[in-house]
């Protein structure tokens, strides 16, 4: 098997965690090259990836000035910044694994899957959940004819409490001008991609959507709240949402709570992080009075070609977060959920009226391999990829993306006009 030589492209945790690959199949995959502004993230790379000097780049114009120096590029920048960086490297003629979402926009999306034809490129997306053995075994069950011919799907994403305001509510992808990418876009295009894909042989055709950002506003800011958690609110001690029972009392989310401090997180101490909540960052700002503005709830629902309808609700700040995903066919059904690791097949018997059930459960994946163990495959199936050996069912090569994108686009469309709009798929 080929070894395949990577360049990657922002070393944040997106960046660590397809490169770990690299490191537990060095046979494999091997970083040679590192694209990262943060001198500290940009020196880490080095020391954990064992990447020559010479090929750790402050910026992306000294890496193409060189050439092509890497089999592929791993592009892990934020979603603003994917398509302008990801164009001249196609031109170089390197492959690319890109972070989801791609884009926010249809036209630079179908511009970018004409670069990558041009070039002779293989462009693969970041759909991590497809890799997971949870959806992958789901598919497998809909490919097999199990339960029929789908007809209904209803999914959900319930995002925590913690996550919420880690990413979405004080987080960088809380403002939709200054990270490139509507709430639906930057947390549920996973979804909408996973109905695509379990809907392989129809397209999405039309969508209507309802949602938007009711509730973290300031008009629902408790009476005599303050702008910084732990600096003029009162309200603080007994607020639900206080950076210091999120941040200090517990430490969620340290890769992006923590990440400006250029340090390695054991080394952070509780004083420094109360300092850095308290004075500059964001995480403590009061979650109803932060410059967000994407939706805290939105709700979508799809037609597909052959008339299957697909449901999918997104809600900020729950007590228990996860997927759940419900697909009815003309045999039987799948339930289940995404973070027990289980689901369940219910077929219906004639003989009784009734059905028969059991119980499937995923085990095997490692605490420490991200997204339900779809990290490490992913990373797998980009190098099989690259090196031009069988792709899996799974794979996300971009064209396999297109329509789960204009769904995404589409619903959001819907969503702001109050109209059911085209989805106007690839077919």
């Amino acid at each position: 098997m080929k070894k395949v030589t990577v360049m990657v492209l922002g070393y944040g945790d997106r960046g660590r965690a397809y490169t770990r690959y690299a490191l537990e199949h060095p046979e494999r995959m091997q970083v040679v090259a590192i694209v990262e502004p943060d001198e500290y993230r940009r020196e880490e790379a080095r020391k954990t990836l064992s990447i020559p000097p010479e090929n750790c780049f402050s910026d992306l114009e000294t890496a193409l000035a060189r050439g092509k120096i890497a089999d592929a590029v791993i592009n892990a920048t934020m979603d603003r910044l994917h398509v302008a960086t990801a164009m001249p490297l196609l031109g170089l003629g390197y492959d690319m694994l890109l972070e989801k979402p791609v884009t926010s926009s249809r036209e630079e999306l179908v511009a970018l899957k004409r670069r990558a034809d041009e070039c002779g490129c293989k462009l693969m997306v970041c759909h991590v959940l497809r890799y997971t053995p949870f959806y992958l075994r789901i598919k497998e069950i809909l490919l097999s004819g199990e339960i029929g011919k789908i007809f209904f799907l209803d999914t959900s994403e319930m995002v925590g409490v913690a996550h919420a305001s880690a990413s979405y509510l004080r987080g960088k992808w809380r403002n939709r001008a200054a990270c490139g990418s509507s709430m639906l876009l930057a947390k549920c295009c996973h979804d909408l991609d996973l109905l695509c894909w379990f809907m392989a042989g129809s397209v999405p055709e039309t969508v209507a959507s309802f949602g938007g950002r009711e509730y973290f506003v300031p008009e629902n800011a408790p009476a005599g709240a303050g702008t910084r958690c732990l600096v003029d609110c009162p309200l603080e001690p007994a607020c639900m949402y206080s950076c210091r029972k999120l941040s200090l009392d517990n430490n969620f989310f340290p890769q992006y709570l923590l990440a400006g401090f250029h340090k390695p997180y054991g080394e952070i101490t509780l004083a420094e992080r109360y300092e850095d909540l308290r004075d500059r960052s964001p995480f403590g700002e009061c979650i109803w009075k932060t410059d967000g503005d994407v939706v805290d709830r939105q709700s979508l629902l799809l037609r597909f070609s052959d008339g299957t309808v697909a449901v999918h609700s997104m809600v900020s700040a729950v007590a228990r977060p996860g997927r759940k995903v419900h697909i009815v066919g003309s045999k039987g059904e799948i339930d289940g959920f995404f973070e027990d690791n289980a689901f369940t097949v219910r077929l219906y018997e004639p003989k009784s009226g009734l059905y028969t059930e059991r119980k499937e459960v995923i085990t095997g994946i490692r605490e420490d391999d991200g997204h339900g163990g779809g990290d490490s495959r992913i990373s797998e199936d980009f190098v099989n990829l690259v090196a031009g050996e069988p792709r899996s069912v799974s794979s996300t090569v971009i064209g396999d993306s297109l329509n789960g994108h204009f769904a995404v686009f589409a619903a959001d469309e819907a969503m702001e006009t109050g109209r059911v709009v085209n989805v106007d798929p690839v077919r």
